[in-house]
């Protein structure tokens, strides 16, 4: 009874044939997976650069399937390069090669002014430049019209200046003894106008009676301003701008009480050092047999640190009257922007 054309099987018989048909159809998948397969994964990893050639590198793996046969897995990816590519931040690239100075101005020119020069670098960019001569300026005060100022033992110290200056490059000293006031201004208002083109720096000892306000005893017994004349006058002058000006004064700064002086001065006060005997307010000893203690430590300490900063000298001044218990306490002022080294001025032998 059924449907014209179509043929009925018993139950039990379609069931065989159903699982025949199937075993058929799954033959060419059973056979595959009997036999060693390899299947290749291709991962290719382009760059967002497309001036940069693409590298290629193969890492092979290998595992099991399930049923334990081997399966090799082949990868492609690009390496990583070794150069950052022109149209990508400097540091976009996992590896980067170290760039040097140069390599970085010319991509970044705004950069510039940034690096340090090569090979720049010269010794008078930290310290004065003393390869001409220095000028040597001396007002040596030790006799005066009340006798009973003069300074005994000072032309000890005056030979010591010579001493120890006729080692450096100093042609001549500039040696102004016993002037009044009035010579003192005068020489000094040369001094102004004189050209030290040629000079590397200015040297200026003041030996003299001291007072207030480093005020400075003349022949005649006047007093002249060792700031507003002697420091001041050097600095007018254009030709020594730059260049150092040490001072050394050797001479007593009066009793505790301090006077202002109104006197307005207004020249460039940079590159200035000076040396002062004493504290103010204090007093300068001196040996009528041997000089002043003061300059002749002083001149003994410049020569043995001269290819020091001279600015140590006065460190080695307070020690050495510690030590010598002399109740005298040497002090320094200073406006220097670099280092001065004295003995750059040094004879060649």
């Amino acid at each position: 009874m059924g449907c014209t054309g179509s043929k009925k099987y018993p139950p039990h018989v379609s069931r065989d044939l159903e699982r025949a048909a199937m075993a058929e159809d799954a033959t060419p998948y059973r056979r595959t997976s009997v036999q060693q397969t390899t299947q290749i994964i291709t991962r290719t990893v382009q760059t967002k650069s497309s001036q940069n050639a693409a590298s290629s590198q193969i890492l092979t793996s290998t595992t099991r399937t399930s049923n334990g046969e081997p399966r090799a897995y082949v990868s492609v990816y690009k390496r990583p390069s070794l150069s950052a590519p022109v149209d990508e931040p400097l540091f976009s690239s996992p590896i980067t090669r170290a760039r040097s100075p140069a390599i970085t101005v010319k991509r970044f020119p705004e950069l510039k002014a940034q690096l340090p020069a090569a090979g720049k670098t010269k010794t008078t960019d930290k310290a004065y430049d003393l390869s001409d001569k220095a000028y040597v300026l001396v007002f040596h005060h030790y006799k005066f019209q009340d006798t009973s100022h003069n300074r005994e033992g000072s032309i000890y110290d005056m030979a010591s200046i010579r001493k120890y200056m006729q080692n450096y490059r100093c042609d001549t000293l500039d040696v102004n003894e016993n002037y009044t006031k009035q010579r003192v201004i005068n020489k000094l208002q040369d001094i102004s106008k004189k050209d030290f083109s040629k000079y590397s720096c200015i040297l200026v000892f003041i030996m003299s009676h001291g007072n207030t306000n480093d005020t400075i005893m003349a022949y005649d017994g006047q007093m002249y301003g060792f700031h507003e004349d002697v420091v001041e006058r050097c600095t007018q002058n254009a030709t020594l701008k730059d260049k150092p000006k040490i001072f050394v004064l050797q001479a007593c700064r009066g009793n505790a009480e301090i006077v202002t002086d109104a006197r307005r001065v207004m020249s460039d006060k940079s590159d200035i050092v000076t040396f002062q005997s004493s504290y103010q307010g204090a007093v300068s000893y001196r040996n009528t047999k041997e000089g002043s203690f003061f300059m002749q430590a002083f001149l003994r300490l410049l020569h043995e640190h001269n290819q020091h900063n001279i600015i140590n000298v006065n460190t080695e001044l307070n020690k050495h009257f510690n030590e010598k218990q002399i109740l005298q306490t040497p002090t320094l002022s200073t406006t220097l922007r670099k280092e001065l080294i004295f003995g750059h001025l040094l004879r060649k032998r």
